[in-house]
């Protein structure tokens, strides 16, 4: 019998994207903290994997800067630091192929990193050294870093 403990993840992301052929399609992003006990998300980069045939994004981001390759079909938005407050957005418009009928909304990926935080519960109460001749500094540096996980639209 297997047991699994469920780490809360500390990032929200809402998302409503319409991918519809022979129009253009709208997206909209928010990126926010979730339970991260106070401390701030940093470093926070979210992907889409885009269809095909989505020839441009017009996007503007309310924080960070977003990039759009035609070739690869890549949306990245490096959101940057995530303070508390109201949350960062993506939105705006996407350019799509007519005559290819409705696309599937591609999965998100995003990436951050938090300082001070183990969102696990993992805590250090004791580290006992032989044969040091110093006295070591009593601190643990802890933090939470996702390398990637996907929400799927």
């Amino acid at each position: 019998m297997c047991y699994y403990s469920l780490v809360p993840i500390p990032l929200s992301v809402r998302h409503n994207i319409l991918l519809k052929s022979g129009t253009s399609g709208r997206l909209e992003l928010t990126v926010g903290p979730k339970q991260s006990m106070g401390k701030m998300l940093e470093d926070v980069v979210v992907e889409m994997q885009m269809p095909k045939l989505v020839q441009n994004c017009n996007l503007v981001a309310s924080h960070g800067k977003y990039a759009f390759d035609p070739s690869t079909k890549l949306l990245q938005w490096t959101v940057g630091k995530i303070e508390l407050g109201r949350p960062p957005t993506l939105k705006g418009t996407v350019s799509i192929t007519p005559g290819a009928g409705d696309l599937e909304c591609p999965p998100i990926s995003a990436k951050f990193r938090i300082n001070q935080l183990a969102i696990s519960g993992l805590k250090v109460n004791r580290l006992d050294m032989y044969g040091e001749s110093y006295k070591p500094f009593k601190g643990v540096k802890y933090v939470t870093k996702a390398g990637r996980f996907q929400v799927r639209t």
